[in-house]
């Protein structure tokens, strides 16, 4: 069985994109980030730009734009809470 990531990207809004990812980067205050399954639990803040996902089904990444926040890996879930959060087309 292979591993995968549960991810959630949120805002004050509500949820603006959850499902399951081969794959998540993001733009944090050290650096670029990428996060595979088994990644080393961490916490880190986000800088504006784009969230990616691979998602496990379909071709296409999902791409969410952020204007800062955070986000938290523990146990292959990837939470990101961001001050403002749009999915981009």
């Amino acid at each position: 069985m292979s591993r995968q990531l549960t991810v959630e990207i949120a805002d004050w809004e509500g949820v603006k994109w959850r499902g399951a990812g081969r794959f998540f980067s993001a733009l944090t205050s050290e650096g670029s980030l990428g996060v595979y399954p088994r990644h080393q639990p961490l916490l880190a803040i986000l800088r504006p730009g784009e969230v990616k996902v691979e998602p496990v089904e379909g071709d296409q990444p999902v791409k969410v734009r952020v204007s800062g926040g955070f986000l938290s890996v523990d146990s292959d879930i990837v939470t990101v809470v961001a001050d403002e959060a749009e999915l981009v087309a």
